[in-house]
């Protein structure tokens, strides 16, 4: 009976010291944390998701939900991310700051940054924005043939190395191109998604 006793009395100790630990690290820390299952996290998430309200403003669960996507196919079906480094490009940013402190661009001397760096030097328009670059193609066979993707100005096309471009989506009843495919020996031949950059919801390839 005593050591019935004893090995109840163990097993409840364990029990209550893993709710303590699981209790003691938030889903949040579990995300950055890759010596955790990816699906450990989801369902530590599901957990905390499930005792508030998470249509609330501020709940969090919208960029949980966008770890999620961003990352379920990367470590399906196992959700082992422990070969995986989550500052991996961070880190690389570091050693290039560190090793060339004077230059800034990655590609040395054959690209310029050509801005713009303020809203005020574009427009007057209440909604000036920055040009967001989604996608860029540039042909393999004729480097004067450019193709940039806009995430809520369309696509963008130009066959003189950058000096005139011209947008070719305007008759389109959505604005926004976040990802493209060219054919490598016809860079005639394009498909591009176009989203509707407000939320973006995909209206197919054209």
């Amino acid at each position: 009976m005593k050591t019935i006793l004893k090995l109840l009395s163990v097993l409840f100790i364990s029990n209550v010291a893993a709710q303590s630990s699981s209790e003691s690290i938030s889903y949040k820390d579990m995300m950055y944390d890759n010596s955790y299952n990816f699906y450990e996290v989801v369902e530590a998430a599901e957990q905390y998701f499930s005792t508030i309200d998470k249509n609330a403003k501020g709940s969090g669960y919208k960029p949980f939900m966008r770890w999620v996507v961003a990352n379920e196919y990367k470590f399906y079906p196992d959700g082992n991310r422990e070969n995986v480094n989550p500052y991996f490009a961070e880190e690389e940013f570091k050693k290039f700051m560190k090793s060339s402190p004077t230059n800034k661009s990655l590609f040395g001397t054959s690209w310029r940054d050509l801005g713009p760096y303020t809203l005020d030097s574009i427009t007057g328009h209440y909604s000036a924005g920055l040009g967001r670059v989604e996608d860029l193609y540039v042909s393999p066979i004729d480097s004067n043939v450019m193709y940039l993707g806009n995430r809520s100005g369309g696509f963008w096309r130009t066959t003189d190395g950058g000096v005139n471009w011209n947008v070719t989506t305007d008759f389109l009843f959505a604005s926004g191109v976040n990802t493209m495919s060219v054919s490598p020996t016809n860079s005639d031949s394009v498909l591009i998604n176009v989203q509707n950059a407000s939320n973006g919801n995909s209206h197919g390839v054209f």
